[in-house]
């Protein structure tokens, strides 16, 4: 199932999309969009689906969702309560909404940064979140100027996150290459490693390709990615598998062996590691039909 490409029209007089959502259930719709999104659940409790994370959402929670990431959320109707309806906050905005090119403002370096840790979205919790509900939900009284205002404190509070308040979602971006082709030698390597990752890959190998021996390599890795070569190796084929389960009509098995698994056992129990549900379980997620 391929995500749908959706355009989303903005108001006029406005640079960025602001909608307070009130319906008796979200219905499923696998889509993307190259607009940034936040979504602020409110009253709702369900499903989501972003990359290839599925997990439950509960009241309150708040999501940033880079540009192309297919994402999804499900509720059926009288999920809190008979006749109470679902409510839910969005803003939609692309990176120079306000005119700005963030990347070419040095004031923006950090909301630059966020945007760049977006590609596979991010939950965000703690004192942050708060601060950001209730900006957002002071938003829906506010227009013009003091709207804008608003949204650019957003990001400022949501640039101040960090791997405590800021959980990382997606295991793979589903467009673009897994890292940036660059010169440094962690990106030569990672980019070795995401061309290359349906064959076989051997430390020394990419080892070779810094000039580092096997030992230096590996704490270098480690130390670069927070992962050793194997769990990131695995965690990418785990990713590449899920992006084929949700779009493709491969079997379990011939997914095993094209993203570079060479044992199906294996195969199942790495995902299981890292989605604790089996492929035809994950797959079946997305197939139900709502």
């Amino acid at each position: 199932m391929k995500p749908v490409n959706v355009k989303l029209p903005k108001p006029p007089q406005s640079s960025f999309k602001f909608k307070k959502i009130e319906l008796p259930s979200l219905e499923f719709n696998w889509h993307c969009h190259p607009e940034y999104e936040i979504m602020l659940m409110m009253k709702s409790r369900g499903k989501r689906f972003i990359g290839d994370n599925i997990d439950y959402y509960q009241e309150g929670d708040l999501f940033f969702i880079g540009p192309n990431l297919p994402h999804a959320w499900y509720s059926q109707v009288g999920a809190m309560g008979k006749n109470v309806k679902h409510q839910a906050i969005l803003i939609q905005f692309v990176e120079n909404f306000a005119g700005l090119n963030v990347h070419e403002v040095p004031e923006l370096n950090s909301v630059h940064h966020l945007f760049s840790n977006t590609s596979k979205g991010l939950q965000f919790s703690g004192e942050i979140r708060k601060k950001v509900a209730d900006t957002m939900i002071k938003m829906e009284s506010l227009d013009g100027m003091g709207r804008l205002i608003s949204l650019f404190n957003i990001l400022n509070i949501l640039s101040k996150s960090d791997k405590k308040t800021a959980k990382v979602l997606s295991g793979i971006e589903f467009s673009g290459s897994f890292y940036p082709d660059e010169q440094s030698r962690i990106d030569r390597v990672c980019t070795y490693i995401n061309k290359n990752y349906q064959n076989t890959l051997r430390l020394d190998d990419a080892a070779e390709i810094v000039n580092m021996s096997a030992t230096a390599f590996s704490r270098f890795f480690r130390k670069s990615t927070g992962k050793t070569f194997v769990n990131y190796v695995n965690e990418l084929r785990i990713g590449k598998a899920c992006k084929l389960l949700i779009e493709s009509e491969y079997s379990v098995a011939e997914i095993c062996y094209e993203v570079g698994f060479n044992n199906l056992s294996n195969f199942n129990r790495r995902f299981h590691e890292r989605h604790h549900r089996s492929p035809r379980e994950y797959r079946q997620e997305f197939a139900v039909k709502f």
